[in-house]
């Protein structure tokens, strides 16, 4: 979830249901162990723009809601110490909106849910019962009490404050006989969970993960879209998925997105290489330690470049790709000086340049990464608004972000220990 660029903050309010909060103290280390692949099926969400438009939000507002969806968001397990011999799990998703979702189960016995994936973010929560405030949502609520695995971690343990968020005590709090500790999730485009930090198992259909560290929201208000039921970080922080699993997914995962269109599932992997043929870029961490922080050198579109020079977070949790403006706006121009057909004015004032269908001749848009040129062709940079075909290319003064739409049909490998990203392109219906 995010707004502009997906940016994520965790924090934690003073609010009726959160006081008496304490100073953040240091994160105890992790005993991550062994190896372990595994993926899940992915599919895109609907277009976040083709209904709902609200003719009150200003430009920069629909701009930042195009890049959201329903949910931009802007999101460590602890494993117990006999896993696993090398083997492929699989899970299901369904499609909720401009993200993509992946099913995992939560608890003994285990308790399916759909959940945004969220390069952009790291906790991992869902919605909770007894829910004192809720985002919509299709399945029922997770029930902590029914889980014989459900632990709250205390306030004064080490486990209570992490580096990218605070963190903090209240008695008795959320029906808990101890001092739990308390969180707060806030994400760019306003949706926010508030609960409680604990441990559950994590399962997937092949391979089960005790002791996972995860946010039991009661106070949310936001948009995880209809079937969204929390989200699940895969940022560089040490709560996200990712990093929680470590050494048993040899650190590394990668995701295919299928376009718009597709019916067929896309897929998250965990601890698998890329497939050959890619092109590999380094990235950066950023403080808080959360985004995955690429330097863009330039853009080429067809005989045109346009330099850059600036870094920019890539994350699948934000639907389109935010640029500078003096860089949107050279890009821009060179996309409509390649394309004869003649552009039409979008009513949401939102998109330029927009066609009545896909315009015929559209360039491929090179971003060339540092040591990586990866080439977008109209089903990356071109998407569906209403009745219209618009450049899913907007301008932010204020954080860059290589979104989603970009990110279709590549393969996108993430190798924490290495520190590089690769893209190697791929028919993710195939994949």
């Amino acid at each position: 979830m995010h707004a502009w660029a997906n940016f994520l903050i965790l924090l934690l309010v003073s609010s009726p249901f959160f006081l008496q909060l304490l100073n953040p103290t240091q994160t105890e280390a992790r005993n991550l162990v062994s190896h372990v692949s595994f993926e899940a099926d992915l599919i895109r969400r609907s277009s976040p723009l083709s209904t709902d438009y609200d003719s009150s939000m200003t430009l920069q507002q629909r701009q930042l809601r195009a890049a959201l969806g329903s949910v931009s968001l802007g999101h460590n397990i602890r494993l117990s110490s006999s896993y696993f011999d090398e083997k492929d799990v699989q899970t299901d998703v369904t499609p909720n909106g401009g993200d993509y979702l992946m099913k995992i189960a939560v608890g003994t016995p285990p308790v399916e849910f759909t959940a945004v994936i969220d390069t952009g973010s790291d906790l991992i929560w869902l919605q909770c019962s007894p829910c004192q405030r809720c985002i919509e949502h299709d399945s029922p609520l997770f029930n902590p009490t029914n889980s014989s695995t459900y632990r709250t971690i205390p306030c004064n343990s080490q486990s209570c404050t992490y580096p990218d968020f605070d963190s903090g005590c209240i008695p008795n709090s959320m029906g808990s006989n101890n001092e739990s500790c308390v969180y707060t999730s806030i994400y760019a485009d306003g949706t926010i969970s508030t609960g409680i930090l604990s441990t559950d198992t994590i399962s997937f259909p092949s391979a089960t993960f005790p002791s996972s560290i995860i946010g039991c929201g009661y106070d949310q208000q936001g948009n995880l879209g209809i079937h969204g039921d929390g989200i699940v970080g895969l940022g560089l922080g040490e709560l996200s998925l990712a990093s929680q699993l470590g050494p048993n997914i040899n650190y590394k995962f990668s995701h295919c997105l299928n376009p718009l269109t597709s019916s067929v599932a896309g897929k998250l992997k965990f601890g698998a290489d890329v497939n050959p043929g890619a092109v590999s870029t380094p990235f950066t961490t950023q403080d808080p330690p959360t985004f995955y922080s690429l330097t863009l050198d330039g853009i080429t579109v067809g005989n045109s470049s346009v330099p850059v020079g600036r870094d920019i977070i890539i994350d699948s949790g934000t639907t389109l790709t935010f640029l500078p403006t003096s860089i949107y706006d050279s890009v821009k121009t060179a996309v409509k000086d390649a394309i004869v057909d003649t552009p039409v004015p979008d009513p949401n004032k939102a998109f330029e340049p927009c066609y009545e269908t896909l315009p015929s001749g559209v360039p491929d848009v090179v971003f060339n990464f540092k040591g990586a040129d990866v080439v977008l062709k109209d089903v990356n940079t071109f998407k569906t608004i209403g009745n219209l075909s618009c450049l899913a290319i907007v301008p932010s003064d204020d954080s860059f972000t290589f979104g989603n739409i970009a990110q279709v049909n590549f393969e996108v490998g993430y190798d924490l220990k290495a520190k590089q990203i690769s893209f190697a392109p791929t028919d993710c219906t195939k994949y």
